[in-house]
Protein backbone atom coordinates (compact mmCIF):
# COMPACT_ATOMS: atom_id res chain seq x y z
CA UNK A 1 0.00 0.00 0.00
CA UNK A 2 1.03 3.34 -0.57
CA UNK A 3 -0.15 6.01 1.46
CA UNK A 4 0.07 9.78 0.31
CA UNK A 5 3.01 10.50 2.19
CA UNK A 6 5.25 8.01 0.36
CA UNK A 7 3.80 9.59 -2.63
CA UNK A 8 4.90 12.70 -1.59
CA UNK A 9 1.25 14.64 -1.39
CA UNK A 10 0.92 15.85 1.55
CA UNK A 11 -2.25 17.96 2.79
CA UNK A 12 -1.57 20.92 4.64
CA UNK A 13 -2.75 21.45 8.35
CA UNK A 14 -5.71 23.28 9.46
CA UNK A 15 -3.34 24.72 12.08
CA UNK A 16 -1.21 25.95 9.31
CA UNK A 17 -3.27 27.45 7.04
CA UNK A 18 -1.89 30.98 6.57
CA UNK A 19 -4.13 34.14 5.93
CA UNK A 20 -4.65 35.45 2.05
CA UNK A 21 -4.29 39.19 3.38
CA UNK A 22 -0.68 40.89 4.04
CA UNK A 23 -0.64 42.36 7.57
CA UNK A 24 1.61 44.75 7.28
CA UNK A 25 3.57 45.02 11.57
CA UNK A 26 5.39 48.30 11.34
CA UNK A 27 5.17 51.55 9.23
CA UNK A 28 8.41 50.92 7.21
CA UNK A 29 6.92 47.12 5.90
CA UNK A 30 3.28 49.14 4.48
CA UNK A 31 5.54 51.26 2.61
CA UNK A 32 7.03 49.17 1.21
CA UNK A 33 3.78 46.26 0.41
CA UNK A 34 2.13 47.66 -3.01
CA UNK A 35 -1.38 47.21 -1.59
CA UNK A 36 -0.78 49.56 1.39
CA UNK A 37 0.95 51.96 -0.06
CA UNK A 38 -2.11 52.46 -2.78
CA UNK A 39 -4.77 52.14 0.91
CA UNK A 40 -2.49 55.26 2.08
CA UNK A 41 -3.27 57.10 -0.97
CA UNK A 42 -6.89 56.03 -1.62
CA UNK A 43 -9.90 57.73 -0.44
CA UNK A 44 -11.60 54.90 1.45
CA UNK A 45 -8.84 52.59 2.81
CA UNK A 46 -6.42 54.94 4.91
CA UNK A 47 -3.69 54.47 7.12
CA UNK A 48 -3.40 56.20 10.40
CA UNK A 49 0.43 57.99 11.26
CA UNK A 50 1.39 59.01 14.64
CA UNK A 51 4.47 60.68 14.94
CA UNK A 52 6.05 58.48 17.61
CA UNK A 53 2.79 57.91 18.88
CA UNK A 54 4.20 55.10 21.37
CA UNK A 55 6.38 57.73 23.17
CA UNK A 56 2.34 58.54 24.69
CA UNK A 57 1.59 57.56 28.31
CA UNK A 58 -1.73 56.59 29.07
CA UNK A 59 -3.01 58.44 31.97
CA UNK A 60 -0.33 60.90 31.11
CA UNK A 61 -0.40 62.37 27.75
CA UNK A 62 -4.27 61.06 27.21
CA UNK A 63 -7.15 59.41 28.58
CA UNK A 64 -10.21 58.28 26.74
CA UNK A 65 -9.05 57.57 23.36
CA UNK A 66 -11.68 55.56 21.81
CA UNK A 67 -14.95 57.11 19.69
CA UNK A 68 -18.15 55.94 21.42
CA UNK A 69 -20.06 53.73 19.02
CA UNK A 70 -24.38 52.96 18.89
CA UNK A 71 -24.83 49.12 20.24
CA UNK A 72 -26.20 46.68 17.75
CA UNK A 73 -29.17 46.18 19.02
CA UNK A 74 -30.08 49.88 19.06
CA UNK A 75 -29.62 49.60 15.48
CA UNK A 76 -31.88 46.68 15.31
CA UNK A 77 -34.51 48.76 17.10
CA UNK A 78 -34.55 51.82 15.32
CA UNK A 79 -34.65 49.68 11.61
CA UNK A 80 -37.63 47.47 13.53
CA UNK A 81 -39.22 51.08 13.87
CA UNK A 82 -38.55 52.14 10.12
CA UNK A 83 -40.21 49.06 8.70
CA UNK A 84 -43.40 49.13 10.76
CA UNK A 85 -43.81 52.80 10.09
CA UNK A 86 -42.53 52.68 6.89
CA UNK A 87 -40.55 55.85 7.33
CA UNK A 88 -37.19 56.79 5.21
CA UNK A 89 -33.60 55.56 5.52
CA UNK A 90 -30.68 57.86 4.90
CA UNK A 91 -26.78 57.09 5.72
CA UNK A 92 -24.08 59.36 5.23
CA UNK A 93 -20.28 59.31 5.95
CA UNK A 94 -18.23 62.20 6.85
CA UNK A 95 -15.22 62.91 4.92
CA UNK A 96 -12.38 62.42 7.46
CA UNK A 97 -13.87 62.75 10.46
CA UNK A 98 -10.98 62.33 12.81
CA UNK A 99 -10.19 66.26 11.08
CA UNK A 100 -12.93 67.90 12.12
CA UNK A 101 -12.70 67.17 16.07
CA UNK A 102 -10.64 70.14 17.80
CA UNK A 103 -7.55 68.42 19.59
CA UNK A 104 -7.55 68.68 23.11
CA UNK A 105 -7.91 65.30 23.38
CA UNK A 106 -7.45 62.15 21.23
CA UNK A 107 -8.53 62.40 17.76
CA UNK A 108 -11.40 59.60 18.03
CA UNK A 109 -13.00 61.47 21.10
CA UNK A 110 -12.77 64.71 19.86
CA UNK A 111 -14.23 63.98 16.60
CA UNK A 112 -17.07 62.56 18.69
CA UNK A 113 -17.55 65.49 20.79
CA UNK A 114 -17.62 68.17 18.04
CA UNK A 115 -20.19 65.80 16.02
CA UNK A 116 -22.19 65.84 19.56
CA UNK A 117 -22.14 69.38 19.82
CA UNK A 118 -23.20 70.17 17.03
CA UNK A 119 -25.98 68.01 16.82
CA UNK A 120 -27.22 69.18 20.34
CA UNK A 121 -27.21 72.60 18.92
CA UNK A 122 -29.81 71.87 16.50
CA UNK A 123 -31.84 70.52 18.67
CA UNK A 124 -31.06 66.69 19.37
CA UNK A 125 -31.14 65.10 22.73
CA UNK A 126 -28.46 62.64 23.59
CA UNK A 127 -29.97 59.50 24.61
CA UNK A 128 -29.80 58.35 27.74
CA UNK A 129 -29.27 54.17 27.15
CA UNK A 130 -27.14 54.61 24.13
CA UNK A 131 -24.74 57.38 23.84
CA UNK A 132 -24.22 57.50 20.00
CA UNK A 133 -28.12 57.74 19.41
CA UNK A 134 -29.39 61.35 19.44
CA UNK A 135 -33.26 61.68 19.11
CA UNK A 136 -35.49 65.29 17.65
CA UNK A 137 -39.16 64.92 18.20
CA UNK A 138 -41.33 68.04 17.27
CA UNK A 139 -44.68 68.68 16.51
CA UNK A 140 -43.87 68.40 12.53
CA UNK A 141 -41.34 65.64 12.20
CA UNK A 142 -39.69 62.97 14.06
CA UNK A 143 -35.59 62.07 13.41
CA UNK A 144 -33.29 59.65 14.45
CA UNK A 145 -29.48 59.79 14.32
CA UNK A 146 -27.13 56.78 14.64
CA UNK A 147 -23.65 57.44 14.64
CA UNK A 148 -20.62 54.60 14.60
CA UNK A 149 -17.54 56.77 14.54
CA UNK A 150 -18.06 58.93 11.21
CA UNK A 151 -20.66 56.25 9.51
CA UNK A 152 -24.26 58.16 10.47
CA UNK A 153 -27.64 56.30 9.71
CA UNK A 154 -30.65 58.82 9.94
CA UNK A 155 -34.47 58.11 9.98
CA UNK A 156 -37.62 60.03 10.74
CA UNK A 157 -41.30 59.72 9.52
CA UNK A 158 -40.38 63.04 7.12
CA UNK A 159 -38.42 62.65 4.12
CA UNK A 160 -37.94 66.41 3.52
CA UNK A 161 -36.76 66.57 6.88
CA UNK A 162 -34.04 63.99 6.42
CA UNK A 163 -33.11 65.95 3.42
CA UNK A 164 -32.67 69.71 4.95
CA UNK A 165 -31.02 67.59 8.21
CA UNK A 166 -28.59 66.36 5.80
CA UNK A 167 -28.01 69.65 4.11
CA UNK A 168 -27.24 71.20 7.27
CA UNK A 169 -25.07 68.47 8.58
CA UNK A 170 -22.82 69.07 5.11
CA UNK A 171 -22.67 72.76 5.94
CA UNK A 172 -20.58 72.08 9.01
CA UNK A 173 -18.74 68.67 8.12
CA UNK A 174 -17.63 67.44 4.56
CA UNK A 175 -19.63 64.41 4.09
CA UNK A 176 -20.77 62.06 1.25
CA UNK A 177 -24.64 61.51 0.91
CA UNK A 178 -24.82 57.66 0.12
CA UNK A 179 -28.44 57.51 -0.38
CA UNK A 180 -30.59 55.44 1.17
CA UNK A 181 -28.66 52.50 3.83
CA UNK A 182 -27.28 49.64 2.06
CA UNK A 183 -24.67 48.55 3.34
CA UNK A 184 -22.83 49.85 6.54
CA UNK A 185 -19.91 47.94 9.19
CA UNK A 186 -19.81 45.60 6.86
CA UNK A 187 -23.41 44.23 6.89
CA UNK A 188 -25.23 44.52 3.17
CA UNK A 189 -28.85 45.73 3.07
CA UNK A 190 -31.54 45.07 1.07
CA UNK A 191 -35.15 46.52 0.80
CA UNK A 192 -37.29 44.32 -1.24
CA UNK A 193 -40.69 45.66 -2.83
CA UNK A 194 -42.92 45.51 0.46
CA UNK A 195 -40.81 47.42 2.24
CA UNK A 196 -38.77 44.58 4.18
CA UNK A 197 -35.03 44.87 5.11
CA UNK A 198 -33.30 42.00 4.89
CA UNK A 199 -29.50 42.30 7.08
CA UNK A 200 -26.62 40.19 5.67
CA UNK A 201 -22.73 39.85 6.41
CA UNK A 202 -21.79 37.97 3.14
CA UNK A 203 -18.72 39.85 2.53
CA UNK A 204 -17.53 39.53 5.70
CA UNK A 205 -18.81 35.75 6.02
CA UNK A 206 -16.54 35.33 2.32
CA UNK A 207 -13.52 37.38 3.38
CA UNK A 208 -13.47 35.20 6.57
CA UNK A 209 -13.56 32.23 4.44
CA UNK A 210 -10.94 32.99 2.24
CA UNK A 211 -8.72 34.00 4.96
CA UNK A 212 -9.41 30.17 6.28
CA UNK A 213 -8.97 28.42 2.79
CA UNK A 214 -12.39 27.42 3.32
CA UNK A 215 -14.45 29.13 0.70
CA UNK A 216 -15.02 26.20 -1.18
CA UNK A 217 -15.25 23.72 1.45
CA UNK A 218 -18.30 21.15 1.66
CA UNK A 219 -21.13 23.03 2.95
CA UNK A 220 -22.88 21.61 5.87
CA UNK A 221 -26.24 22.67 7.51
CA UNK A 222 -25.51 22.97 11.20
CA UNK A 223 -23.02 24.63 12.65
CA UNK A 224 -21.10 22.46 15.48
CA UNK A 225 -18.54 36.57 13.90
CA UNK A 226 -21.45 37.49 11.69
CA UNK A 227 -23.75 37.41 15.12
CA UNK A 228 -24.55 40.84 14.57
CA UNK A 229 -27.16 39.52 12.28
CA UNK A 230 -26.96 35.12 12.81
CA UNK A 231 -28.33 34.54 16.25
CA UNK A 232 -28.31 30.88 14.79
CA UNK A 233 -24.46 30.72 15.36
CA UNK A 234 -24.19 32.52 18.73
CA UNK A 235 -24.14 29.02 21.33
CA UNK A 236 -21.68 27.38 19.18
CA UNK A 237 -19.38 30.60 18.70
CA UNK A 238 -19.57 31.23 22.45
CA UNK A 239 -19.06 27.68 23.38
CA UNK A 240 -15.86 27.43 21.04
CA UNK A 241 -14.36 30.97 22.12
CA UNK A 242 -14.20 29.78 25.66
CA UNK A 243 -10.98 27.82 24.96
CA UNK A 244 -9.40 30.55 22.61
CA UNK A 245 -6.18 30.44 25.25
CA UNK A 246 -5.78 26.47 24.68
CA UNK A 247 -6.87 25.56 21.17
CA UNK A 248 -6.64 21.83 20.55
CA UNK A 249 -7.08 19.84 17.44
CA UNK A 250 -10.97 19.13 18.73
CA UNK A 251 -11.95 23.03 19.32
CA UNK A 252 -10.43 24.00 15.54
CA UNK A 253 -12.31 20.25 13.79
CA UNK A 254 -15.15 22.00 15.50
CA UNK A 255 -13.96 25.88 14.13
CA UNK A 256 -13.97 24.64 10.80
CA UNK A 257 -17.33 22.80 10.84
CA UNK A 258 -18.70 26.48 12.21
CA UNK A 259 -17.23 27.87 8.82
CA UNK A 260 -18.62 25.09 6.39
CA UNK A 261 -21.81 26.04 8.11
CA UNK A 262 -21.14 29.52 7.25
CA UNK A 263 -20.00 28.82 3.33
CA UNK A 264 -23.68 26.68 3.27
CA UNK A 265 -25.72 29.79 4.40
CA UNK A 266 -23.51 32.49 3.08
CA UNK A 267 -26.64 34.68 2.00
CA UNK A 268 -28.40 33.75 5.45
CA UNK A 269 -29.41 37.27 7.29
CA UNK A 270 -31.67 38.99 9.53
CA UNK A 271 -34.97 39.83 8.04
CA UNK A 272 -37.49 42.73 9.25
CA UNK A 273 -40.74 42.83 7.97
CA UNK A 274 -43.63 45.61 9.00
CA UNK A 275 -45.41 44.45 12.12
CA UNK A 276 -49.30 45.16 12.95
CA UNK A 277 -48.32 45.39 16.50
CA UNK A 278 -45.13 46.40 18.26
CA UNK A 279 -44.22 44.26 20.95
CA UNK A 280 -41.63 42.99 23.44
CA UNK A 281 -41.38 39.42 23.97
CA UNK A 282 -38.65 37.45 25.01
CA UNK A 283 -37.52 33.81 25.45
CA UNK A 284 -35.14 32.61 27.98
CA UNK A 285 -33.32 28.80 28.66
CA UNK A 286 -31.09 27.42 29.98
CA UNK A 287 -28.73 24.19 29.40
CA UNK A 288 -28.08 23.12 33.31
CA UNK A 289 -24.55 21.72 34.32
CA UNK A 290 -23.81 20.62 30.31
CA UNK A 291 -20.10 22.28 30.50
CA UNK A 292 -18.18 18.86 32.12
CA UNK A 293 -15.16 20.89 33.02
CA UNK A 294 -17.06 23.23 35.33
CA UNK A 295 -20.47 22.11 35.57
CA UNK A 296 -21.82 25.73 35.13
CA UNK A 297 -24.94 26.40 33.07
CA UNK A 298 -25.40 28.25 29.75
CA UNK A 299 -28.08 31.17 29.52
CA UNK A 300 -29.61 31.63 26.75
CA UNK A 301 -32.41 34.31 25.41
CA UNK A 302 -33.73 36.43 22.91
CA UNK A 303 -36.14 39.41 23.21
CA UNK A 304 -38.66 40.07 19.78
CA UNK A 305 -39.69 43.49 18.84
CA UNK A 306 -42.88 42.83 16.95
CA UNK A 307 -42.05 39.63 14.64
CA UNK A 308 -37.83 40.52 14.45
CA UNK A 309 -35.45 39.21 17.35
CA UNK A 310 -33.54 42.34 18.02
CA UNK A 311 -31.73 40.98 21.21
CA UNK A 312 -29.67 37.79 21.62
CA UNK A 313 -27.28 36.06 23.91
CA UNK A 314 -25.27 32.75 24.54
CA UNK A 315 -23.22 33.35 27.93
CA UNK A 316 -22.36 31.03 30.19
CA UNK A 317 -23.25 31.44 34.23
CA UNK A 318 -20.73 33.18 36.24
CA UNK A 319 -21.35 30.46 39.34
CA UNK A 320 -22.83 26.63 39.31
CA UNK A 321 -26.26 26.60 39.88
CA UNK A 322 -27.44 23.48 42.22
CA UNK A 323 -30.71 22.92 39.89
CA UNK A 324 -32.11 23.07 36.70
CA UNK A 325 -34.74 25.77 38.35
CA UNK A 326 -32.01 27.91 39.74
CA UNK A 327 -30.44 27.60 36.11
CA UNK A 328 -33.24 28.60 33.72
CA UNK A 329 -34.26 31.34 36.50
CA UNK A 330 -30.73 33.17 36.62
CA UNK A 331 -31.65 33.37 32.31
CA UNK A 332 -34.77 34.41 32.77
CA UNK A 333 -33.20 37.19 35.22
CA UNK A 334 -31.01 38.32 32.07
CA UNK A 335 -33.44 38.45 29.84
CA UNK A 336 -35.87 40.14 31.95
CA UNK A 337 -32.85 42.56 32.44
CA UNK A 338 -32.54 43.22 28.72
CA UNK A 339 -36.13 43.81 28.29
CA UNK A 340 -36.34 46.73 30.92
CA UNK A 341 -33.73 48.53 28.94
CA UNK A 342 -35.46 47.64 25.69
CA UNK A 343 -38.54 49.68 27.42
CA UNK A 344 -36.77 52.31 28.26
CA UNK A 345 -34.82 53.12 25.50
CA UNK A 346 -38.13 52.69 23.00
CA UNK A 347 -39.98 55.32 25.91
CA UNK A 348 -36.65 58.32 25.02
CA UNK A 349 -37.87 57.29 21.21
CA UNK A 350 -41.78 57.85 22.10
CA UNK A 351 -42.24 54.45 21.14
CA UNK A 352 -43.84 51.62 23.49
CA UNK A 353 -44.91 48.24 23.59
CA UNK A 354 -48.59 47.70 22.57
CA UNK A 355 -48.66 44.91 24.92
CA UNK A 356 -47.04 43.98 28.55
CA UNK A 357 -43.55 42.48 28.17
CA UNK A 358 -43.83 38.97 28.06
CA UNK A 359 -41.04 36.73 28.47
CA UNK A 360 -41.51 33.37 28.44
CA UNK A 361 -39.71 30.18 30.06
CA UNK A 362 -40.47 26.41 29.55
CA UNK A 363 -39.33 26.04 33.83
CA UNK A 364 -42.26 25.47 35.59
CA UNK A 365 -40.49 26.38 38.53
CA UNK A 366 -39.08 28.70 37.90
CA UNK A 367 -41.79 30.83 36.17
CA UNK A 368 -43.57 29.92 39.57
CA UNK A 369 -40.84 31.49 41.60
CA UNK A 370 -41.21 34.46 39.84
CA UNK A 371 -44.49 35.24 41.09
CA UNK A 372 -44.96 33.67 44.32
CA UNK A 373 -42.80 32.81 47.27
CA UNK A 374 -42.44 29.13 46.53
CA UNK A 375 -39.36 26.65 46.84
CA UNK A 376 -37.71 29.32 49.32
CA UNK A 377 -35.06 26.98 50.57
CA UNK A 378 -33.60 26.18 46.59
CA UNK A 379 -33.67 29.88 46.19
CA UNK A 380 -32.47 31.61 49.12
CA UNK A 381 -28.80 32.36 48.20
CA UNK A 382 -30.26 33.89 44.29
CA UNK A 383 -31.60 36.94 46.23
CA UNK A 384 -30.81 39.24 44.03
CA UNK A 385 -31.96 37.50 40.60
CA UNK A 386 -35.27 36.52 42.85
CA UNK A 387 -36.10 39.73 44.26
CA UNK A 388 -35.35 41.55 40.67
CA UNK A 389 -37.61 39.87 38.40
CA UNK A 390 -40.54 39.45 41.06
CA UNK A 391 -40.47 43.04 41.45
CA UNK A 392 -41.05 43.69 37.85
CA UNK A 393 -43.68 40.81 37.60
CA UNK A 394 -45.25 42.48 40.66
CA UNK A 395 -45.53 46.01 39.61
CA UNK A 396 -46.55 45.03 36.27
CA UNK A 397 -43.78 45.61 34.19
CA UNK A 398 -43.24 42.86 32.92
CA UNK A 399 -45.72 38.89 32.51
CA UNK A 400 -43.72 35.89 32.65
CA UNK A 401 -44.60 32.86 31.21
CA UNK A 402 -44.04 29.07 30.53
CA UNK A 403 -43.72 27.80 27.19
CA UNK A 404 -43.59 24.22 25.83
CA UNK A 405 -39.59 23.27 25.09
CA UNK A 406 -40.47 22.29 21.64
CA UNK A 407 -41.49 26.03 21.31
CA UNK A 408 -38.43 27.81 23.42
CA UNK A 409 -36.73 29.45 20.84
CA UNK A 410 -33.66 30.34 22.85
CA UNK A 411 -33.38 26.63 23.04
CA UNK A 412 -31.05 26.86 19.84
CA UNK A 413 -28.81 29.73 22.19
CA UNK A 414 -27.84 27.07 24.92
CA UNK A 415 -26.80 23.04 23.23
CA UNK A 416 -26.31 21.83 20.53
CA UNK A 417 -29.94 20.33 18.58
CA UNK A 418 -30.84 18.11 16.06
CA UNK A 419 -31.12 19.73 12.63
CA UNK A 420 -34.99 19.29 12.48
CA UNK A 421 -34.97 21.54 15.68
CA UNK A 422 -32.19 23.68 14.37
CA UNK A 423 -33.79 24.24 11.30
CA UNK A 424 -37.13 25.03 13.06
CA UNK A 425 -35.33 27.67 15.47
CA UNK A 426 -33.84 29.19 12.98
CA UNK A 427 -36.65 30.03 10.51
CA UNK A 428 -38.33 31.39 14.17
CA UNK A 429 -34.94 33.72 14.27
CA UNK A 430 -35.48 35.05 11.18
CA UNK A 431 -32.30 33.54 9.80
CA UNK A 432 -32.95 33.47 5.84
CA UNK A 433 -31.64 34.03 2.87
CA UNK A 434 -32.34 37.41 0.81
CA UNK A 435 -35.04 34.94 -1.71
CA UNK A 436 -37.29 34.38 1.28
CA UNK A 437 -38.14 37.40 2.08
CA UNK A 438 -41.70 37.75 0.46
CA UNK A 439 -42.33 34.51 2.62
CA UNK A 440 -41.98 36.24 5.89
Amino acid sequence: MVTRSKAGVFKPKVLTVEAVEFEPSSVTEAFTHPDWKLAMQADRRKARLVAKGYSQVPGCDFNDMFSPVVKPVTIRVILSIEVSRGWSLRQVDVNNAFLNGDLDTETPRAWFDKLKHFLVSVGFVVSKFDTSLFVKVTSDFTLYVIVYVDDIIITGDVPTAITSFIQLLNVEFSLKDMGDLYYFLGIKVTRSSTGCLHLCQQKHVRDLLARSSLLHAKKVHTPMYVVLTRPDIAYAVSRIFQFMHSLTTTHMVALKRISCYLCGTIDYGLIFHSSSRLSLVGYADANWGLDFDDHRSTSGYCVYFGDTPISWCSKKQSVVSRSTAEAEYRSLAAATSDVIWLMSLLQELRFSSDDTPTVWCDNSSAVAVAANPVLHSKFKHVELDLFFVREKVASGSIVVGEVPTCDQVADILTKPLSVTFFNRFQNSLRGLPVEKMGEC
